[in-house]
């Protein structure tokens, strides 16, 4: 019979570059991410997370000894199983030992944990990727996290929102516009925060760019690797 699906495995060598594991061949085998709010090759499972990131459990076991205590929240909701994927901005919190991490990027691109304060870890930047209009004419926003809303047609698609977790209620809303705070989350700028100077409009068929600055000097680079993650900084 024909083989039929994916795979439901993962070697450690095919990981994606996003995943933050160094000792690729330590053994053949790594939890393979479920289908979720995001992509498998942006995220982390969460018992990887626990055992290999943030090294709390020597085991998969041991972390899914964890999980199924209730004891790991993401975004503020209580997540047990092992598979489930954490990517960009997610919230990890682990009531029990006082921690609580913000997923952001490093310089090569992958997804490593930033520990935060009991007081931010109730908020979120997402970043809107789809809009569309649902029965009742009402305006539905899609994060990049999965999460939908409904907004406003003030509200556009590469914009970003700070959102209340759990459930989500927007805070307030960042424009990605001249004069912004961006985070770059991918390519070869990977984790600089700059300042968007300029977007700039390519020919059909190509993605539109993006001129920013840092403290370092100016660049391009792709307008869909930006997220807004604040406004106009002071006398800039």
């Amino acid at each position: 019979m024909a083989k039929r699906g994916g795979t439901r495995h993962l070697k450690r060598l095919a990981i994606p570059k996003a995943m933050p594991i160094t000792n690729k061949k330590e053994s053949t085998w790594l939890v393979k991410p479920m289908a979720g709010p995001h992509p498998s090759e942006k995220c982390i499972p969460l018992g990887v997370f626990l055992r290999d990131v943030v090294k709390l459990v020597k085991t998969i076991r041991e972390a899914k000894k964890v999980l199924h205590m209730r004891k790991v929240y993401v975004d503020s909701k209580v997540r047990t199983d092992e598979k489930f994927p954490i990517g960009l901005m997610d919230v990890v919190s682990l009531p029990e030992i006082k921690k609580n991490y913000r997923i952001v990027v490093d310089w090569k691109g992958r997804l490593v944990p930033l520990e935060i304060t009991p007081e931010t870890a109730n908020k979120k930047i997402v970043k809107v990727v789809k809009k569309h209009t649902a029965p009742g004419g009402k305006i539905m926003l899609t994060f990049h996290d999965g999460k939908n809303m409904v907004g406003d047609n003030h509200i556009k698609v590469g914009d970003s929102v700070v959102v209340k977790l759990p459930k989500p209620e927007m805070l307030s809303h960042l424009k990605m516009e001249n004069g912004a705070v961006c985070l770059v989350k991918e390519g070869k700028h990977a984790s600089k925060i700059v300042t968007l100077k300029e977007i700039l409009k390519r020919k059909e068929g190509k993605k539109p760019e993006a001129l920013v600055e840092d403290s370092t000097g100016s660049f391009i680079t792709v307008l869909d690797y930006l997220m807004v993650v604040g406004k106009e900084l002071e006398g800039g």
